[in-house]
């Protein structure tokens, strides 16, 4: 369980999409912003959680041509940002927003995600400490990653 736990916090202090928005919002529209976009990121990423736990990957991976049909709407919405981004020039600078970040543009930012289905994924599907009580070590493995999550 020690390797579970050391595992769990190098994973979520490596910033991804969650974090750099998160800093964004709080810095940019100030601490009840960013509580209300904290709040949709970890529902967010408990709902990651939970498709993980019961099988979402291994769903989606026995649907004929759905694996292939969704790399490629991510292959074509990467290249779309890309795309934006190579040629927005100086624009690119500081955008005025139209409105503020909420919980819900949180919550949807987790559930498309990458780095968040890779760390859910990870916890887990890896290190399987007590693998004869499934139900129970999933539990455990809940109450590891949520107290990790408050350090």
């Amino acid at each position: 369980m020690l390797e579970f736990f050391g595992a769990t916090l190098l994973l979520i202090m490596t910033p991804g999409p969650g974090v750099l928005s998160i800093a964004g919002v709080g810095s940019g529209f100030g601490f009840i912003a960013g509580q209300r976009f904290l709040w949709g990121l970890w529902l967010g990423n408990f709902l990651v959680g939970l498709a993980v736990i019961f099988g979402l990957k291994t769903v989606i991976f026995s649907a004929p041509y759905l694996p292939e049909v969704l790399l490629g709407l991510s292959l074509a919405y990467l290249s779309y940002l890309a795309f934006k981004i190579a040629f927005a020039g100086s624009e690119i600078a500081f955008i005025k927003a139209d409105r503020i970040p909420g919980f819900f543009d949180a919550l949807a930012l987790q559930l498309i995600n990458p780095k968040a289905y890779a760390v859910n994924a990870t916890f887990f599907t890896t290190f399987n400490f007590w693998p004869q009580y499934f139900t129970e070590m999933i539990l455990i493995k809940i109450l590891i990653y949520s107290e990790s999550l408050k350090i």
